[in-house]
């Protein structure tokens, strides 16, 4: 009994806990989350990696291909850079580091995620991160994060108007 409850509590946690990202885990070598947050007038796409190889370097870019073959280069700076985690792997304990950035992003750009991510490329240090898609992953419901982030920041800002 108590291990059915405990079962379905992590379920329930895991569940609330991996729609609030988008994550991609297809490389053994580098795992990536990626959220969207909306601003008045701009969004911030924040990027977090997680790699036994590869870091992210200190003046962080993204390289994006959408579905339509449009490119858009994002830079930015990475905010917590290479923290090393000591990670137990098999019988012995292995580095892995995680990188976070965040991205500023025009209404223009956040538009563009609405159409499909064909393929990223992330600049890392020693090796850079790229994979593709045959079809979108990721970049569709990056724009329905960003929709509902923007819902709520229309919504605080009607309610601090209507305040006044």
């Amino acid at each position: 009994m108590m291990n059915k409850l405990f079962l379905s509590l992590t379920l329930l946690v895991c569940s609330l806990t991996a729609s609030s990202q988008v994550r991609f885990l297809d490389d053994p070598n580098v795992s990536l989350d990626m959220d969207i947050e909306a601003k008045s007038k701009s969004a911030i796409l924040y990027l977090s990696t997680f790699s036994r190889t590869s870091q992210m370097t200190y003046d962080s870019y993204v390289v994006i291909t959408f579905m339509n073959d449009s490119v858009q280069q994002l830079t930015g700076f990475t905010h917590n850079a290479n923290e090393g985690v000591k990670t137990d792997v098999g019988h012995g304990f292995a580095d892995r580091f995680i990188s976070r950035t965040s991205l500023k992003l025009s209404e223009s750009q956040v538009e563009m995620f609405k159409c499909g991510i064909k393929n990223i490329m992330i600049k890392m240090y020693p090796t850079s991160y790229y994979h593709e898609w045959e079809t979108d992953e990721i970049g569709f419901p990056l724009y329905q994060r960003y929709l509902i982030s923007k819902e709520n920041v229309m919504f605080k800002n009607n309610k601090k108007e209507s305040h006044k």
